[in-house]
């Protein structure tokens, strides 16, 4: 009696082969092959594996001459053998050359398929795709973040001809609030995951639906104050809100435009400065005047810890605690790993 998963699988098979051309004209040939084969060799009374190798070399056409046959039947089978040939493997090669151009017009498109893993995805539109896409470069060059390859989904064409990227980044073109778009991107396997939309509600649906397919960390840019606790409650891990920061820059360009500079500088991995966080186990207990010391010999300094909320400028002699992260300020040519 034949096993019933065993069953399921020859019907899963046969369900894949119906519907793919290539894996059906590839299954004839096959089977042409082994067919011909067992001709040969009941024929010309040789082994299966020289009958098998005769069988498809003659209908490759390429006919080395090395094996002929040497009986009426023999060649009566060669000569079926031949045309059958030219037919299924013209047939198999044209199916092969449009699969080729076809997804060459896919990635084209951007409606290709990526399958890597732990890598950054960023979807949205507008001028912070570019920007992420060049911070988040600048970090990986500079050893501040892991090297992950880059994803970015557009969602249409028109928004992808506005900015230019590296050719390095992998682009696609999609609805994000589209289950297919999201598993082209291979958010299942994502480590980071990047909303820009500039929609507040399909943010809130795409991080629902990131949050449902992948255990990634998903990061959004936010526009209106109302939509941060839906964000979060989404299970968005971090959520900015982009208009009220531009909003204070603005403001205190009246006033104090040295300190937009500034936090521009800061807030850029390809300025002069930047500022970044580290975490350095060996200064764990040490005093904060101490730490100082030390950081400034590598080219950092230190403006205070990170442990549970940022603390700056604590005092002198206080001791940075365990588990802290030091949140420093480093000249952009200094290079260093978190």
């Amino acid at each position: 009696m034949i096993p019933v998963p065993l069953v399921r699988r020859l019907l899963r098979m046969k369900v894949k082969v119906s519907r793919n051309r290539l894996l059906q004209i590839a299954t004839l040939v096959l089977l042409l092959a082994v067919v011909f084969a067992f001709l040969f060799m009941y024929f010309e009374n040789v082994g299966f594996y020289t009958a098998f190798y005769w069988a498809v070399i003659t209908m490759a056409t390429i006919g080395y001459g090395d094996i002929t046959p040497q009986t009426e039947a023999g060649r009566a089978v060669a000569m079926v053998a031949a045309v059958a040939g030219i037919s299924t493997f013209t047939a198999l090669v044209s199916i092969l050359a449009e699969y080729f151009i076809s997804s060459s017009l896919r990635r084209m498109m951007g409606m290709h398929r990526v399958n890597y893993s732990g890598h950054y995805v960023i979807i949205g539109r507008g001028s912070s795709i570019p920007s992420c896409v060049d911070e988040l470069m600048a970090a990986i060059s500079s050893g501040e973040v892991e090297m992950r390859p880059i994803v970015v989904v557009f969602p249409d064409e028109s928004e992808r001809k506005k900015v230019e990227l590296p050719e390095e980044v992998e682009v696609l073109i999609g609805d994000p609030t589209n289950p297919e778009t999201l598993e082209r991107a291979h958010v299942r396997e994502a480590s980071y995951v990047i909303l820009a939309l500039e929609d507040d509600s399909k943010s809130v649906f795409t991080t629902l639906m990131v949050k449902r397919m992948s255990n990634a960390k998903v990061f959004v840019e936010a526009l209106r104050g109302e939509s941060l606790e839906l964000l979060k409650g989404a299970g968005a891990d971090r959520v900015i809100l982009s208009r009220s920061l531009a909003g204070r820059l603005l403001a205190s360009s009246v006033f104090e435009p040295e300190v937009v500079d500034v936090i521009d500088d800061l807030t850029t991995s390809t300025g002069g400065y930047d500022i970044s966080v580290l975490e350095r186990k060996n200064l764990w207990g040490v005093p904060y005047v101490e730490a100082m010391k030390r950081l400034r010999e590598e080219g950092y300094f230190l403006l205070g810890y990170y442990w549970e909320r940022p603390v700056l400028s604590p005092a002198l002699d206080e001791r940075i605690p365990k588990g802290s992260k030091l949140i420093v300020i480093r000249s952009g040519s200094s290079s260093g790993k978190n």
